[in-house]
């Protein structure tokens, strides 16, 4: 009998899958790391202050992604069967392998062109983004040949995936060994591998398993999405759709601590002049650091909005902050008073059909009309599905507009054509009205029409140019509208959506990530323009508006009268699976269990301790009654 030494049957034992899995595996690993630098070196204003180690951070997330991902074929590779060193076996193997890891780090690609955009990794709720935008056909080409090079990257990636087949293909099967120590030996190297998958998919061996709010940990929710991968990201979110019930106090403490029926308005500041209309204008995407009047140093964005300026300066404007990152997330914190507290935008999610008591439909019971008014393709972001439940008795999109040759090619019709369309509409109104007007230009692809193209400076960054175009539409709308013999009469409210890109490492992220205008004009209030220091977010507007005008019914929202001094006044975010909490001149990141940063925001900024949180005790509170009353409110359906 040829009997082998024991240390040949070890290395008999090393030529086996368990080897390929290893090399495979530490591979994958350095291309999940390779496009975490892609991802860095394409968005490098969006993290100004970064460490070394947050790269390294990352790689936790990169070892549970690249399981998830490959458990079926790892899974394959430690069964103790021979067909695995079959040649079919192999092939089906490495076709799977080249498949799932191109798609993942396809992905990561994708997110470094679309961060800009999102400020956020691809979370689950993209396939609703996508069913949801009727321009998705026309996007997918712009895309492409504005981020050509990603092919060229990606190609080197699924090159560099061949190659480790190719490299790991040379390792040779041998048969499982059935001897008494090798046999015990293969398998408990098994149950070990399948241990250390385990405990690599849930992030280590802490009490609670990985998620996507842990990213925040090592440096703030600014850079969760650098420490995150998109893979990784959608996943986890696949199962996070729902609400999770909070605990912090009894519903009575917290009905105390913050209360969300809104019942008497009252304007604690001036006697406002007779209001018969109003006209709610939210822009796309115009950030306050694009208007000289609203930034703050250095402006490196500033001076392409003079006629949003000159307005600003006869109005009450306040420090604005827009509650969600997009612009889907808009509509239920703007006309529903509700904020964008978790993964999936309010108006795709399954809590949609709640019954809330919103506020237009008492304009409404009153005789007011409340038209919407949106240049985008029908059924564009669940617009008008959202809108019509949030108390809109007439919308008007693309379909509705007569003249399709001011289609832009892409979203839907351009800002100056839309906005004369409009004001000739709100003409034909023949009682009092709330309008909301949501422009459209300002965006990606950056498109001026031809008619503009030397009326708008080219100089600059390209979102400049659209940003001037729709400030110059704009003009054009109240060039036209200050003639009809409503407008002495009328309120008129301007915000943006969210904000946009972040061009300049100077631009202080941790205080204007989400400034937005806020700006309240009314024709009878020109010549007292202020200018509040006060935060103002978008489940204020609504509130505010009936505080103004004077309006009285009940409705639930989530945000406060800007115009009542005794209403509390702070900004509230999720984004990245971290809470952000704006208040005086604080901002609290809280994880949902703790708060895990500090950072003051007047002059220099400090970071503060965690340890310190009982020093901000009472905002902290005010926050965790917010969340909780977010959460209970909406799973019990309860905003009657």
């Amino acid at each position: 009998m040829n009997r082998e030494h024991p240390f040949l049957q070890a290395k008999t034992y090393l030529q086996s899958p368990l080897l390929t899995l290893l090399s495979r595996f530490g591979g994958l690993l350095l291309l999940f790391f390779i496009s975490r630098i892609v991802f860095y070196l394409f968005n490098l204003p969006h993290f100004p202050e970064v460490k070394i180690s947050y790269f390294f951070s990352g790689m936790r997330f990169d070892v549970a992604a690249i399981i998830f991902i490959n458990a079926p074929y790892f899974i394959l590779l430690l069964l103790p069967f021979h067909f695995i060193s079959k040649k079919l076996c192999r092939r089906i193997g490495d076709v799977y392998f080249i498949v799932v890891n191109s798609l993942a780090l396809m992905l990561n690609l994708i997110d470094t062109c679309y961060y800009p955009f999102s400020m956020k990794r691809m979370t689950f709720d993209i396939l609703d983004f996508m069913k949801t935008t009727q321009s998705m056909g026309d996007l997918i080409p712009v895309f492409l040949r504005d981020y050509f090079y990603m092919i060229f990257i990606f190609t080197g990636f699924i090159l560099l995936l061949c190659l480790i087949i190719f490299f790991t293909n040379k390792i040779r099967y041998e048969k499982f060994i059935i001897k008494s120590w090798a046999m015990a030996a293969q398998i408990v190297t098994r149950l070990l591998l399948v241990a250390l998958m385990l405990v690599g998919a849930r992030g280590g061996l802490q009490y609670k398993p990985l998620n996507v709010a842990a990213a925040g940990l090592p440096g703030g929710g600014n850079y969760a999405p650098l420490i995150l991968n998109s893979p990784y990201s959608f996943l986890s979110t696949i199962n996070s759709q729902k609400l999770e019930r909070k605990h912090y106090f009894d519903d009575e403490e917290c009905d105390r601590l913050y209360p969300l029926s809104r019942d008497e308005f009252i304007n604690s500041y001036f006697t406002p002049p007779p209001t018969d209309h109003v006209v709610l204008i939210i822009l796309e995407g115009i950030a306050s650091e694009y208007s000289d009047y609203l930034a703050e140093y250095p402006k490196p964005l500033a001076g392409y909005t003079p006629f949003l300026d000159s307005l600003a300066q006869q109005s009450i404007v306040y420090r604005g902050t827009a509650n969600g990152k997009v612009s889907i997330e808009s509509l239920p914190s703007i006309l529903g008073g509700i904020p964008s507290l978790m993964e999936k935008p309010f108006s795709q999610s399954q809590y949609m059909t709640n019954h809330i008591s919103y506020a237009l439909p008492l304009l409404r019971q009153q005789g007011w009309h409340t038209p919407f008014f949106h240049g985008g393709k029908n059924g564009t972001m669940g617009f008008d599905n959202y809108s019509k439940t949030a108390g809109v008795d007439s919308y008007f999109g693309f379909d509705e507009y007569p003249d399709k040759k001011d289609y832009d090619g892409i979203w839907g019709i351009s800002d100056q054509p839309y906005l004369q369309y409009v004001a000739d509409m709100l003409n034909r109104e023949t009682g009092p009205f709330f309008a909301t007007i949501y422009t459209l230009s300002s965006h990606h692809p950056f498109k001026v029409p031809p008619a503009y193209e030397k009326k708008i400076p080219d100089k600059g960054v390209e979102m400049q140019r659209v940003v001037a175009y729709t400030d110059q539409a704009l003009r054009e709308f109240f060039d036209k509208v200050k003639n009809y013999p409503w407008y002495q009469n009328t309120l008129f409210v301007i915000t943006s959506d969210h904000t946009n890109y972040a061009y300049f490492l100077e631009v202080d992220h941790d205080k204007h990530e989400y400034s937005v205008p806020m700006i309240f004009f009314h024709p009878k209030m020109q010549g007292h323009g202020y200018r509040s220091r006060e935060l103002m977010q978008h489940t204020d507007i609504m509130p505010s508006i009936f505080g103004f005008c004077g309006f009285q019914g009940h409705f639930i929202s989530y945000g406060n009268n800007i115009f009542d001094e005794k209403s509390p006044h702070f900004g509230i975010h999720y984004h990245n699976g971290i809470y952000r909490f704006y208040i005086s001149d604080y901002r609290y990141e809280f994880d949902g269990n703790q708060v895990t940063k500090i950072i003051r925001l007047d002059g220099e900024k400090q970071i503060c301790r965690p340890e310190d949180v009982e020093s901000y005790a009472e905002d902290v509170q005010l926050m965790k009654a917010v969340i909780q009353q977010f959460n209970n409110k909406i799973i019990d359906n309860k905003l009657q």
